[in-house]
């Protein structure tokens, strides 16, 4: 059941707006008794226009990255997840994440990087399936006798979908390129809510007189939700993608003459993405039931990681007078005309009648405004 919020318009109200459900919040409107509301549709469509205006977005082509772009994020970490959290007109709140470091990723043209790493990736006419759009540093491999180092993976990116076409490493010291075959499909455009597919992609690497390595992988697709993602820095209507990968790695080394394959324990990728973000602005990865991998976007601006402040238990408002905003003492929301920086969360609160900053150690004053420090989300 959720929660129920009744906005009244005067004295004497009755509801006369039956409900309306974000996801996370029934509003009941009412009004006096007087009031008709079919005459006053401007006073009911401004009440309802936050329900009225969520809808499922399509994602394509534009919302992947592309040569050039960098994408930041911040790492996280979550002690659990459920994932039954989800569905249609949904509403997801990891607005209390709190950045743990901050990395990048920059997706590079396929023409800077290394040139034997090509031969498959840069070649329309003869590998048409594999002919990239750009290239990301991979992480190293360091595997018994066999290491990969300087790693590239390679992206394709059409109308049909976004593709994991292989990768490029030095292979023991030598430069070479790997297909995967079939390759990975990430995700297939256009890419709606109810939307399922599977995908079987194969690798493998030969090193003479040493050994023989694979990996085979299918990977399960479900868009299996849609809504509104709270994030420390942002608000954002998103899709959520549901990615189970099932991997088996075979190994055949020449010197005893003996081979095997292990499958890998299964990893659900979760990933939360929006029009025009190019990668996910939330991912959580879970093996085994554990999130093992958790990291947000991250904004222009830095987030703050944490400010140690004298504690503040009072309900009184500070600063006083302010003119940036009011930040209330704990167990308040502070509200404000122009956006306050959360720093203890490491987010934003926004606006009024948005989400508000909870603030349990009080505030300060700094040339961006009114901190609420050490807050949490309220």
């Amino acid at each position: 059941m959720y929660p129920q919020r009744v906005i009244a318009a005067g004295e004497g109200s009755s509801p006369c707006v039956d409900r309306c459900s974000g996801g996370e919040l029934n509003i009941i409107v009412a009004c006096p008794s007087h009031i008709n509301p079919m005459r006053t549709p401007l006073l009911f469509s401004s009440l309802l226009a936050p329900c009225l205006l969520q809808a499922q977005i399509t994602l394509g082509p534009a919302d992947v990255p592309s040569a050039g772009d960098t994408m930041r994020y911040w790492n996280a970490a979550l002690a659990t997840f459920d994932d039954a959290d989800t569905g249609p007109g949904h509403v997801w709140d990891f607005s209390t994440l709190v950045g743990l470091d901050e990395a990048a990723d920059t997706a590079v043209t396929v023409g800077s990087t290394p040139l034997l790493y090509q031969f498959f990736f840069n070649n329309g006419l003869l590998y048409p399936d594999h002919d990239a759009n750009y290239a990301v540093k991979g992480t190293d491999l360091d595997f018994q006798q066999l290491t990969l180092t300087d790693l590239y993976d390679y992206f394709k990116v059409d109308a049909d979908g976004f593709d994991n076409v292989g990768f490029g490493a030095n292979i023991n010291g030598i430069p070479a390129s790997v297909q995967r075959l079939p390759v990975d499909h990430i995700y297939r455009f256009p890419l709606d809510y109810g939307n399922m597919d599977t995908s079987s992609s194969y690798w493998e690497i030969t090193v003479p007189t040493l050994l023989f390595f694979s990996q085979a992988q299918t990977r399960f697709n479900e868009v299996d939700g849609w809504g509104t993602l709270y994030l420390p820095e942002d608000t954002v209507d998103v899709l959520r993608v549901r990615s189970t990968l099932q991997r088996t790695d075979s190994v055949y080394i020449d010197q005893f003459g003996i081979g095997f394959s292990l499958p890998e324990p299964e990893t659900v990728e979760y990933k939360w993405l929006a029009v025009g973000r190019d990668f996910p602005v939330l991912q959580v990865n879970v093996t085994g039931g554990i999130p093992v991998l958790v990291r947000f976007q991250s904004q222009t601006e830095p987030l703050s990681t944490g400010i140690a402040q004298e504690e503040r238990t009072d309900g009184a408002i500070h600063p006083n007078p302010a003119t940036d905003g009011l930040c209330p003492g704990a167990g308040r929301r502070a509200w404000a005309a122009r956006p306050l920086r959360c720093a203890g969360a490491g987010g934003t609160a926004r606006g009024p009648g948005e989400r508000g900053c909870a603030c349990g150690r009080g505030c300060e004053r700094t040339g961006g405004g009114a901190v609420c420090v050490a807050c949490g989300w309220g």
